[in-house]
């Protein structure tokens, strides 16, 4: 009697290629996060590209291949690390280590480092860290007149070894924010001076401009009086011509009588 061997069982695939390889490029993006600098980290930015473009691809593409779907807890999970990493690289690519803090900071509040997830935490912590000793390391690297008088106006914190790294950092931001509140103080007592200024030279324009006026009211009532003045003499000239005229008609007429009187009394000899 032939004994019949067990089937074997044909179990199916609970993850598609696809999500096998977003698994381990989400736990090479991460170990690259802890392990090498993030600075200029042109590897870590195209995998993590490429790892948004997969998740896009996962959850839109259609066909036999992508038939096997995530949970959506798996692939809400998946999307908050990406988006993290994302935010990671992108906090890297800033210029300035406050705006790497204020940057690293907002990423505090993600779903990825308030979850149970220990690789984010840590790379959190780590880039935390990092560019609170930069920022530290840019406010008192100075060595100009101007920083250290304004060391000693504001007092600086006592960052000591023994602190831990949250207290560094809370530090760190308050000696910071009474800096920007100091400069904002000197802002507004430049503003004050800057418009005390400005009034005295409107006060100045203002007497220059009343003097002007003056000095135009000035010019019109002399312009008015040698107006007056040359009428007058043209007054007086047209006069005096006339009377000169009158003179000479009279030399005119006298000398005519006379040479009249000269001809009568000339002819009465020469008939004699």
């Amino acid at each position: 009697m032939a004994v019949e061997r067990p089937k074997p069982k044909i179990t199916m695939p609970t993850k598609s290629r696809l999500e096998m390889n977003i698994r381990q490029l989400l736990n090479k993006c991460e170990l690259m996060a802890k392990q090498e600098p993030l600075d200029n980290n042109s590897r870590l930015k195209q995998y993590t590209t490429s790892l948004i473009e997969m998740l896009t691809e996962l959850k839109t593409g259609t066909g036999p291949e992508y038939a096997i779907k995530p949970t959506k807890e798996a692939f809400a999970e998946y999307t908050k690390r990406a988006n993290f990493l994302k935010g990671v690289v992108q906090t890297a690519s800033l210029n300035t280590p406050s705006e790497k803090l204020e940057a690293v900071q907002l990423l505090s509040h993600g779903a990825a480092t308030m979850s149970a997830d220990a690789a984010a935490q840590e790379i959190h912590q780590k880039t935390r860290v990092k560019y609170g000793v930069e920022l530290r390391s840019e406010l008192f690297g100075l060595d100009s007149d101007d920083a250290l008088r304004k060391r000693n106006i504001i007092k600086a914190p006592n960052f000591t070894s023994n602190s831990s790294s949250q207290e560094d950092i809370d530090s760190l931001l308050k000696y910071h924010q009474n800096m920007q509140e100091k400069v904002a103080e000197n802002m507004v007592m430049l503003t004050k001076s800057l418009k005390e200024q400005s009034q005295i030279a409107s006060t100045i324009i203002k007497g220059d401009t009343e003097a002007l006026k003056k000095s135009s009211d000035l010019t019109d009532r002399n312009l008015s009086s040698l107006k007056q003045e040359s009428d007058r003499l043209q007054e007086h000239s047209k006069s005096a011509w006339k009377c000169w005229l009158w003179i000479m008609l009279a030399c005119v007429l006298v000398i005519f009588l006379n040479m009249v009187l000269f001809m009568k009394v000339m002819k009465k000899r020469v008939v004699t």
